[in-house]
């Protein structure tokens, strides 16, 4: 099991044992290797499922395509953290995703945030003339089927991505190193994984380090991903298909406007689409600042080390975190 049970550690304790084991058990480092190569093994034995999916629905950006390859990988990623959490005798919920906010207050407040954050970026690019909502692109009819299939496509991507970087990933971390430092190692893995999108740029990954820094301050002053995962569902949602502009570079199948993106590639973002814009970096600055205003509390982690006394919601040990 993970969890080692604490004592006296002795002087003459092997070099080679303390190297693998802390204060709270197994090193924070190895529990992230295992949970990796447990993950890796999942997706290494479902690869000939993912191929056949992919070869069935094709590789654009379509709704069903998005919903039915991030639930699958979503699938796999808790199963894995299930299977560590079982060594640690945690659930998955102590890793940010409890059952109970399954479109919750948390969601909805998050998701009202996104929608209104990118509302705002859009206003000010359309105020620049670095936007053009154009005509309607599509009936009143496929309008209410795409929007909804859109949204349920990105509430899997935010399950998936948000619990992958800012789950498991996070909260190992957070008792290595301690939430800050966790949070820039999160940040910047979490960038490059939108690196391969097609139209992806420097400044679109540096914005992104930057978003995934104000859904870590989410996450710490909310206590769990659902706060996250709304804002991430309507962000991409309003993105794509709302005001359909490119997200990361790609652009969606079944979008509501023929909208365009014209001027400076400051202004408005180029080939990445908003994300890439100046008006994100201010907006989404300002977004952390009232978030720590409106959340002035920090409730994350709500969970202890194995056999550490409990410390008050929300706060680590004032010292001697364990080593990754």
């Amino acid at each position: 099991m993970f969890p080692l049970e604490p004592g006296p550690v002795s002087r003459h304790e092997s070099q080679v044992g303390s190297i693998f084991t802390g204060p709270y058990g197994l090193r924070a480092g190895w529990r992230i290797l295992i949970f990796f190569a447990l993950l890796a093994t999942l997706l290494g034995a479902t690869a000939p499922l993912q191929r056949r999916i992919i070869q069935r629905l094709g590789h654009d950006f379509s709704a069903p395509n998005v919903a039915l390859t991030r639930a699958f990988t979503f699938g796999l990623v808790i199963l894995a953290t299930a299977i560590v959490g079982k060594f640690e005798r945690r659930q998955p919920g102590d890793y940010g995703l409890p059952a109970r906010g399954l479109l919750g207050k948390n969601f909805w407040m998050g998701a009202l945030w996104g929608f209104a954050m990118l509302s705002l970026i859009m206003l000010l690019m359309l105020l620049a003339h670095a936007y053009s909502p154009g005509s309607a692109a599509l009936s009143p009819l496929a309008i209410l089927k795409y929007g909804l299939l859109w949204a349920v496509a990105f509430l899997m991507v935010g399950l998936f991505e948000e619990f992958s970087f800012r789950g498991y990933l996070q909260f190992t971390l957070t008792w290595g190193l301690g939430f800050w430092p966790a949070t820039g190692i999160t940040c910047v893995l979490f960038a490059l994984a939108h690196g391969a999108n097609p139209g992806e740029n420097w400044v679109g990954l540096v914005e992104i380090v930057l978003i995934a820094f104000f859904l870590c301050v989410a996450l710490r002053r909310t206590g769990n991903l659902w706060f996250a995962i709304g804002w991430h569902m309507a962000f991409d949602w309003g993105e794509s298909f709302f005001y359909s502009t490119p997200n990361s570079g790609i652009s969606a199948v079944g979008h509501m406007l023929n909208a365009s993106l014209k001027g400076s590639k400051w202004l408005s973002g180029g080939s990445v689409g908003p994300e890439a814009s100046i008006f994100d970096l201010v907006v989404t600055i300002a977004g952390i600042l009232l978030l720590l205003m409106v959340y002035p509390q920090a409730k994350y982690p709500t969970t202890t080390p194995a056999f550490v006394p409990a410390q008050p919601a929300g706060e680590l040990p004032a010292s001697n975190h364990p080593a990754i």
